[in-house]
């Protein structure tokens, strides 16, 4: 595609500024060779034939280009182009004011006068042309890396978080069927249920999983059903809070985010305490900002050791969904753990 054609704001500017150009062309040695200044208008008209040859240096630039051609060839390419484009010039030039004498005779009785002003003016022109074709060439090349560039960082990012989204089921499958293969002695009733619910969780989360971002209301009601699970467990020692403010349902956020707070608030909190205790979950809106709160006590001498996937995980996707904009604040106090997200405010329909 031609860079100038083939770019509109390139060619309105083109448009706007080459009849100035190219009638200066040829009506300055007109003048300069003594011309009658009422023959103008042929002078113009031969200067404007050259905006098709100005245009076509691009092509030259394109045969001999910076980056791979030497100074040398750069030089003799442009050169030899300026030299055959000035000699074309001039030769309809000369056809060109003896078609018009009758009308305009000046130009062809001082064509000598005016042959050698017209011809640095249009060698100049073409070589001035020729730069700036490269330095659009050079513009273009860093535009396009750039592009090239930021669509390998989002590949990246895309795979990287495609990567992450893989490692929430299966952490939270082996949690589950611990959690089924404690019941399947003592309770096989509760633990065929929870199998049952287990299906429709993934069956849901894997739906889920498939968006790069789904509405409030479906991840609470993702971390609802789990934690629904999970009470079959642990009976009336799981106590479930969960709030979401009127302004924050639409909002948009990454698929099971909230999930694996939740189950490390089961996990290393509740399923630590004798009398078990709540898990508390609120999600509010704070200017453009999401706030997303999971908080519940734990016994800090009863806590079982963990690999912490699931916060390394939340953590990663956040870093890869949003970058600095969000954050991830854990606070464990004595007997309270909390984790806090927060993220910009995104608006589904």
């Amino acid at each position: 595609m031609h860079p100038i054609l083939g770019a509109p704001r390139r060619l309105k500017t083109f448009a706007l500024t080459w009849p100035a150009v190219g009638a200066a062309l040829g009506i300055l040695p007109l003048l300069w060779a003594g011309g009658a200044l009422q023959d103008w208008w042929a002078a113009a008209i031969w200067g404007e034939v050259l905006a098709l040859p100005m245009l076509a240096s691009s092509y030259v630039c394109r045969a001999a280009p910076i980056a791979r051609a030497g100074a040398g060839r750069v030089f003799l390419t442009v050169g030899t182009a300026a030299v055959l484009t000035t000699a074309a010039w001039l030769e309809l030039g000369r056809w060109w004011f003896r078609a018009v004498a009758p009308l305009a005779p000046s130009p062809y009785e001082r064509y000598a006068q005016i042959t050698p002003p017209a011809a640095v003016g249009v060698a100049l022109a073409f070589v001035a042309m020729s730069a700036i074709n490269y330095a659009i060439a050079a513009a273009d090349e860093r535009q396009a890396a750039v592009a090239r560039a930021l669509e390998a960082e989002i590949s990246a990012r895309e795979a990287e978080l495609r990567a992450l989204r893989s490692q929430v089921d299966p952490h939270f499958l082996f949690n589950c069927l611990h959690s089924i293969s404690a019941l399947i002695a003592s309770d096989p009733v509760t633990a065929r249920w929870m199998c049952l619910e287990l299906a429709e969780f993934f069956r849901e989360s894997l739906r889920a999983g498939g968006q790069p971002r789904v509405p409030m209301t479906t991840e609470v009601a993702l971390v609802r059903r789990y934690l629904e699970i999970e009470r079959r467990r642990f009976g009336p020692r799981l106590d479930v809070a969960v709030t979401v403010a009127s302004d924050a349902e639409r909002a948009l956020v990454p698929p099971l985010l909230l999930q694996p707070l939740a189950e490390n608030a089961v996990r290393h909190g509740i399923a630590t305490l004798v009398d078990g205790g709540r898990v508390t979950i609120d999600v509010a809106r704070t200017g453009e900002r999401i706030d997303m709160r999971v908080e519940n006590p734990y016994d800090a001498d009863g806590r079982r050791p963990g690999t912490h996937v699931g916060l390394t995980n939340v953590r990663a996707r956040l870093d890869a969904t949003y970058g600095s904009r969000a954050s991830l604040t854990l606070d464990e106090g004595q007997d309270r753990f909390r984790a806090a997200i927060s993220i910009p405010m995104e608006e589904g329909v």
